[in-house]
């Protein structure tokens, strides 16, 4: 949800503000990414130390604190996350222009936008249903276009509309099934969760819905290309070298082509498509880019198919669960991608997505069933391994956020691991979610 924030000096914090954003990357301090009070002196201490200026939401801070003495607090504050720079303020990419974005971009969010969500059981059913039929009609397209015909353009364009519908009720319902289906790393199963992370992303930022849909068809197509190249090339695309990648990357070509040639597409979904492998510091292909040569879609487009491919390699012992890829994204900040858009992208993904397995301080093993969007790093998870990693005979759903408010008990995320670990696989976990907390309607989600 957009937040109406103010740039402080950390010299001006005070007890009782309500802390939502700094000017360094959250996953590199141990504050939780959703925001927090100042509760004491040794918070301001802390935070002096790691940073030079904070942002406060403005609403939660009124609660406990009158900030009126901070100049322009009240009447001059921006509505929405503003991400500055030292450099140049830039405005965000529209659907109507498509004007190239600087090297630096300033976001601005609006208020009134997803600010409310379809209950995540509720969206599962659709999401499910819709995603199989996603993966029959992406599977098709690939096909018509290995065998030289033309795809159904109104199918797809339906396709990415309904995906832009789901995903602004309830991001979680698609973003848990793109981590069960993360073992099929065909070509149109990548392209389907990649255009998953880009509308999540997308809704994040706020862009309007006509943007979202745009954008999601863009990643979807991306790399139809990919058809008309030979399969020994696909099933060894991420250890290609000289011949032979120059002639993979070609399907950057073959796409923008196929695109123009149907004469259906907008010039935004093409430039998109054309630049998605470009990257901010000109290391991209086919034609090299830098930073404000980019257009603002498809640098989104480069940062969720490059996540899409770190954490789903066709050799599954090299990916990356999703702590070690944002931690991975971190590093490439400013280099293969704006810092900005980076630190945006792990906030809208989080590090420990739906769908996730991970380990608590207690030792068990469990699978993040739905984030809590306050609390992102107290989510609803259901155990699968007891603290002695076996597997445990009464399943249950817990709400972590619920559980920390109660006094002596204090779950906590300490690691994300692969999915595999402990032989747990994707059929276990929906057959753990048919005999899970009978009172939790997730238990009707797959019959």
């Amino acid at each position: 949800m957009a937040v109406n924030s103010k740039q402080i000096d950390v010299k001006n914090l005070a007890l009782g503000m309500y802390i939502s954003k700094l000017d360094v990357p959250w996953i590199k301090t141990s504050y939780p990414i959703e925001g927090f009070y100042i509760q004491d002196q040794k918070d301001i201490q802390k935070l002096s130390s790691l940073c030079q200026f904070v942002y406060i939401d403005v609403d939660l801070t009124k609660l406990r604190v009158d900030i009126s003495h901070l100049e322009n607090i009240s009447s001059g504050s921006t509505q929405g996350l503003n991400i500055q720079s030292s450099v140049d303020e830039q405005t965000i990419y529209s659907s109507k222009e498509h004007n190239h974005v600087q090297s630096r971009i300033q976001l601005k969010r609006d208020q009134s936008l997803y600010t409310e969500r379809t209950p995540f059981e509720k969206e599962f059913k659709t999401a499910n249903k819709l995603y199989e039929s996603i993966t029959q009609n992406a599977e098709k397209v690939l096909e018509q276009i290995a065998s030289g015909h033309e795809f159904d353009i109104k199918q797809v364009k339906t396709t990415a509309g309904a995906m832009v519908e789901s995903i602004i009720r309830n991001p979680d319902a698609f973003l848990w099934l793109s981590r069960l289906k993360a073992k099929d790393t065909h070509t149109h199963n990548r392209s389907i969760r990649a255009t998953i992370w880009a509308i999540a992303f997308g809704r994040h930022l706020s862009l309007p819905k006509t943007d979202l849909t745009e954008l999601s068809i863009a990643v979807l197509l991306a790399n139809i290309g990919k058809a008309r190249l030979p399969r020994q090339l696909l099933e060894k695309s991420e250890n290609l070298e000289g011949a032979e990648r120059s002639v993979y990357r070609k399907h950057i070509n073959i796409s923008v082509n196929l695109l123009k040639k149907m004469s259906l597409f907008s010039k935004g979904t093409i430039e998109t498509v054309a630049a998605h492998c470009e990257r901010f510091d000109g290391s991209g292909y086919p034609k090299k880019l830098t930073g404000e040569q980019i257009i603002f879609p498809a640098q989104i487009a480069g940062i969720v198919c490059y996540y899409e491919k770190i954490t789903n390699q066709r050799d599954s012992k090299y990916s990356l669960d999703a702590t070690r890829a944002m931690e991975h994204l971190y590093q490439l900040r400013n280099t293969k991608f704006q810092t900005e858009l980076v630190e945006e992208f792990i906030q809208s993904i989080g590090i420990y997505p739906a769908g996730s397995l991970i380990e608590l301080n207690s030792k068990e093993i469990a699978v993040i069933v739905e984030q809590n969007e306050h609390h992102r790093l107290m989510p609803k998870v259901m155990i699968l391994r007891d603290s002695q990693k076996k597997k445990i005979s009464t399943l249950k759903i817990l709400d972590l956020s619920k559980l920390s408010r109660d006094k002596g008990v204090c779950p906590k995320i300490i690691n994300s691991i692969p999915l595999g670990s402990y032989d747990i696989d994707s059929e276990e976990i929906i057959n753990s979610i048919h005999a899970a907390d009978k009172n939790w309607v997730m238990k009707k989600l797959f019959s």
